[in-house]
């Protein structure tokens, strides 16, 4: 009996050690990209980082953009901006981003170094967007484009409540075990803690539904989409929006109310507005089980779209 005890604790510590190594080596846990919280935009992926997760690279600069350095020698620079659908999360890899397609894509045949760069944070607004542009500046930029979802319309900024290091999709350290990440990020939110707990992360920022999709409950329509605007026409470059569909409005096929909010927006201040829905988007290009996400072929559909049309902008006029 004893020998057989003896060797059930030796198989569990051979178990754990080399789930350990798998989680860490394969996976990636223990290697998650990081986040550093701002007071003017809430919080954004911390500078500097190279990672690998979930067989994904993810790399940021110094300014928090999932691109190279800035460099001085950048005289075509494209602002790609949103939340996480532009900036593709720990489940796309830098070079999958329709942002590194774009800049290599660009440069080809425009002859000259190009430069998308990617800000955006996952949940962020277009009001978070423009608070990191009023810090940081547009970076000489020659075109900003918004890629927005119908929730953002009310998707505001309120600053009330610490989300890094608290939430356990926002961590600002890395765990040392990667079982202990394991239970805190993904077993326990998505199997225990609805039975435990009455709270959700990002439970301020969420509303009830009133039609499918995602719904965000800030009062008024976002400041953000106005204030974009306002920066591209003081710095004389041009701005269009991006209307990103959910799955629920591809099936409908149109957006839903919050969505007509931002057409309407931009019917009345003159913005340029590109439907997607008009482009032959499909359910294909989402990642299983989300409901607004690009996989890597909804990456490349973006660029795909979006090619032509900085393009536009960006050759010469006869």
């Amino acid at each position: 009996m004893l020998k057989f005890t003896v060797r059930i604790i030796i198989f569990l510590i051979l178990l754990l050690i080399s789930g350990e190594l798998v989680l860490r080596y394969v996976y990636g846990f223990c290697s998650a990209p990081l986040y550093i919280s701002d007071p003017d935009f809430e919080y954004i992926y911390a500078p500097n980082q190279d990672v690998v997760r979930f067989g994904n690279r993810i790399k940021t600069n110094e300014f928090s953009m999932r691109n190279e350095p800035i460099q001085e020698s950048d005289t075509t620079v494209i602002l790609l901006v949103g939340d996480s659908v532009v900036l593709g999360g720990s489940l796309t890899d830098n070079d999958s981003l329709a942002s590194t397609m774009l800049e290599k894509r660009l440069s080809q045949t425009l002859d000259r170094r190009v430069r998308v760069l990617n800000i955006a944070a996952g949940s962020w607004g277009p009001d978070n967007v423009a608070a990191y542009l009023k810090k940081y500046g547009l970076f000489n930029a020659d075109l900003i484009c918004l890629v927005a979802s119908s929730h953002d319309a009310h998707d505001n900024m309120d600053h009330a409540y610490q989300l890094v290091g608290v939430d356990p999709n926002l961590p600002d350290k890395q765990f040392d075990w990667a079982w202990h990440e394991l239970w805190v990020r993904y077993l326990y939110p998505r199997y225990i803690k609805e039975y435990t707990e009455g709270d959700i992360y990002f439970a301020p920022k969420a509303a009830p539904a009133q039609e499918p999709g995602i719904h965000k409950n800030g009062i008024g329509f976002n400041p953000g989409f106005g204030q974009l605007a306002q920066m591209a026409r003081e710095a004389g470059i041009p701005f269009f929006i991006f209307l990103h569909p959910e799955i629920s409005e591809i099936e409908f096929g149109n957006y839903n109310g919050e969505g007509r909010e931002i057409i309407q927006f931009a019917e009345r201040d003159s913005i340029r507005l590109i439907k997607e829905l008009d482009l032959g988007t499909s359910v294909n290009f989402y990642r299983e089980n989300d409901v607004v996400h690009y996989n890597k072929d909804g990456q490349l559909f973006l660029a795909n779209k979006l090619y032509p049309l900085f393009l536009e902008y960006l050759k010469p006029q006869p």
